[in-house]
């Protein structure tokens, strides 16, 4: 029995021991690519970022603060290299097959290193966790934008180790990996908060946003090794949840997610670890607030002084602020809750106070909310100011979501994992409707427009219905869900056939100013008349042949040998002057009209004459040779040939007026060129707002980059064809300020970002 156990080890020791082999084998072209490609990616980076700390040092207001910008650069143009070395050696250790698997005991050693201690808040713990926000966020927005691609790249690497659940497995390249990796890294620079959110601003601009072709190249080389090759990602295994459901019975597959629920999906294939570490970023919250308020108050609290001697107050209780807030809440329904530019009031407190103080008798004095209380009114007031004046929102969709600030506030006060986890149902639906809007452009009747009517019925179903029961919000958001995935399957049809019109039209365009321009050098450089025949051939029926061997020269690699074809009939055209061309004529001749026929009976060029036209060609070629000259043109004869009559000179400016000239342009050329680097970064599905000539504004979605045209196809949130523009057009409309590119990442995540910001900013100013 021993000595079985014994064989049994030692085949399954051998069996890992191949399978360890076999895995390093397939994976080893991955890490060399996906380091390759994320090195790139980083080095571009470090670009944009000495650029875009320089612009701020030049608008800096202050001598310290632009002091502060070029420390900056110089701490990261120092530490540049060694940050560089660090993160490719980071991601190459993420490919050890040890450190894929993951274990039971991995994952609880790993979520109790991240666990948070909220026992000793600290201005160094809230900005950690400022940056742990902004990491989280691009991890999550990144995984959002690839999360078909990062599925199949999670399933194959979990084939590759013969496990069926992909949470098994620690994937090298998940977005927050890579994310926590590169700030770790950057933990070594010599950096405020502020420098320090620049810099992942920038990686998240310049390597995050550009995820989706490291996956796409992971998986290429995957399936070309032979795993998985036919896998689609809609049947990639969940897991079983803590309630014994799968995962699938709530939420949809990628494949199926539409645009509006990126919040959602975006934790979809996310390993169980990860899901579960929630940051409480309530307390942290609290902490700004209160040092906002201490420092503006010179070092009382606003408790403090409200508990002031002489004052009579009452505490306001729970049920007491539900009901104000029910009943501002049904005002709000009424179109009642409005300030006087017909938008939401955001100054949430000062109304409910007035409330509670109509509701109780003078006697009973002011009221005084608690401070927990208190605070919650005050984040989503900011938070729903921040949506007002986010400018990625149409203006008419920011006035219908932020009516829901009452609603809100009443989950909130019940339920505060609303500031953490993206998957609260209110903060899923929030995201949904903003991000369905996007691409909304304000029409006459805003209420014959699909999207508008369906968020406004939702928006007025809560403000009618909701009485603390957050599953209205699940509900909405699943029928939003379904209404989102209807539209954008019609306009993915639609955009499908635009895409395919515009492309074989620019194609054909293309094609077209490729053969005028062969045809007009290749005639424009005899020196004597072509036979009428040839030149016409040329011109009308051999151009077709041109015409569609461009167009389908990706397939029949034909384009230069009808080039080729054109260009030996007018040589042979041309009377030889050598014996040396006569006999290159004599070899010729015979295999050209042989092409000629039958490239010119491929495109049906007259058809019912052809035999003829190609009889006068040859007798035309045949006349040229007989009467050639044996001898070389004289030496007078190519001077005159060689002379032409000189273009008149231009004056040339003064050297004051060039310099002057030379400066203007560069400083052009060079602004110019920062706006082309970020069109050339533009992926398809980012929305861009263009400025009309009526002074309104409109949306349209980056459809298709034709490459070779030097095009880029913008559609509407329909599929159809709005504008069209080179990159240098677009790349001009930015830096004119008549276009700019619109933010898509889930709005609460960068409105709660933007508030920790802003609180930041406000504690430290007032210091």
């Amino acid at each position: 029995m021993s000595e079985f156990s014994g064989v049994s080890y030692l085949n399954a020791k051998s069996r890992n021991e191949q399978q360890t082999y076999v895995v390093k084998a397939a994976l080893q072209p991955v890490q060399e690519f996906a380091v390759a490609e994320l090195l790139a990616m980083l080095q571009t980076m470090f670009d944009g970022i000495d650029d875009s700390l320089f612009e701020l040092a030049n608008s800096a207001r202050t001598n310290n603060e632009q002091n502060r910008f070029f420390e900056a650069m110089r701490e990261i143009r120092i530490k540049r290299k060694r940050i560089e070395s660090q993160f490719s050696q980071h991601i190459a250790a993420q490919f050890a097959p040890a450190n894929i698997l993951r274990t039971a005991e991995k994952a609880r050693l790993k979520s109790r290193e991240q666990e948070i201690s909220l026992d000793s808040l600290s201005l160094v713990q809230n900005d950690q966790l400022e940056e742990d926000v902004a990491v989280n966020a691009m991890a999550t927005k990144a995984r959002a934008n690839c999360q078909g691609s990062l599925l199949q790249l999670q399933t194959r690497v979990c084939q590759l180790f013969e496990l069926k659940d992909i949470e098994q497995v620690n994937l090298p390249l998940d977005p927050l990996s890579l994310s926590q990796l590169f700030a770790e890294t950057c933990h070594s620079l010599e950096l405020t908060i502020q420098e320090r959110l620049i810099v992942l601003k920038q990686f998240d601009r310049y390597v995050m946003s550009n995820l989706e072709r490291v996956y796409a190249g992971a998986n290429r080389i995957l399936i070309s090794q032979g795993v998985l090759p036919n896998l689609k990602s809609g049947g990639i295994k969940k897991s079983v949840s803590p309630r014994g459901e799968s995962p699938s019975q709530h939420h949809h597959t990628p494949e199926s997610s539409p645009a509006g629920t990126a919040s959602e999906t975006a934790m979809e294939g996310e390993p169980t670890a990860a899901r579960q570490r929630q940051i409480d970023i309530f307390p942290h919250l609290q902490s700004l607030l209160a040092a906002v308020r201490q420092a503006q108050a010179g070092g009382h609290s606003d408790y403090a002084a409200n508990s002031s001697v002489g004052t009579q107050w009452y505490a306001v209780s729970s049920h007491d602020l539900q009901t104000v807030l029910n009943s501002i809440q049904a005002l709000s329904s009424r179109h009642s809750y409005l300030d006087a530019n017909n938008r939401p009031q955001t100054n949430m407190r000062q109304n409910i106070l007035e409330a509670l103080r109509e509701r109780q008798p003078k006697s009973a004095g002011k009221p005084r909310l608690q401070p927990v209380d208190e605070d919650l009114i005050n984040l989503v007031s900011m938070l729903f100011e921040f949506i007002l004046n986010d400018y990625n929102l149409a203006p008419s969709i920011q006035v219908l979501i932020s009516r829901l600030q009452i609603p809100i506030l009443k989950v909130v006060l019940q339920d505060r994992t609303f500031f953490n986890s993206n998957r609260h149902p209110a903060r899923q639906l929030l995201n949904s409707m903003a991000r369905a809007g996007i691409g909304w452009t304000e029409p006459l009747d805003p209420m014959k427009d699909a999207l508008y009517s369906k968020i406004y019925r939702i928006v007025h179903r809560i403000l009618d219905e909701f009485d603390g029961d957050i599953s209205l919000f699940e509900t909405l958001n699943e029928e939003f869900r379904e209404f989102i995935e209807r539209e954008e399957k019609k306009a993915r049809i639609v955009e499908q056939r635009t895409r395919e019109s515009e492309t074989g039209r620019i194609r054909a365009n293309q094609a077209q100013h490729k053969v005028d321009r062969f045809l007009d050098q290749l005639l424009s450089d005899q020196i004597n008349h072509l036979p009428e025949v040839i030149e016409s051939t040329l011109r009308h029926g051999w151009a077709r042949v041109l015409f569609l061997a461009y167009l389908k020269d990706d397939q029949e690699h034909r384009w230069n040998k009808t080039m080729a074809v054109a260009e030996d009939l007018v040589w042979c055209a041309t009377p030889p002057q050598s014996v040396a061309d006569r006999q290159k004529w004599i070899a010729i001749v015979p295999k050209l009209l042989k092409d000629l026929k039958s490239g010119l009976k491929d495109v049906s060029y007259n058809a019912a004459t052809l035999d003829e036209t190609l009889n006068d060609i040859k007798q035309s070629l045949t006349n040229s040779f007989k009467n050639a000259a044996m001898v070389e043109p004289s030496s007078d004869e190519r001077q005159h040939v060689a002379r032409s009559p000189a273009a008149p000179e231009a004056p040339k400016p003064t050297p004051a007026e060039e310099s002057a000239v030379r400066r203007q342009l560069a400083t052009r050329d060079s602004e110019l060129q920062k706006y082309l680097d970020i069109v050339a970064e533009l992926e398809p599905g980012v929305w861009v707002e263009f400025a009309q000539a009526n002074g309104s504004y409109f949306r349209c979605k980056l459809s298709t980059r034709i490459e070779e045209a030097d095009c880029l196809i913008f559609v509407n949130r329909m599929g159809l064809k709005t504008r069209e523009k080179s990159m240098l057009e677009l790349a001009d409309d930015l830096r004119k300020k008549q276009a700019r590119i619109l933010e898509q990442g889930p709005m609460i995540d960068r409105a709660i970002q933007g508030l920790m910001s802003s609180l930041r900013q406000k504690a430290q100013n007032s210091h």
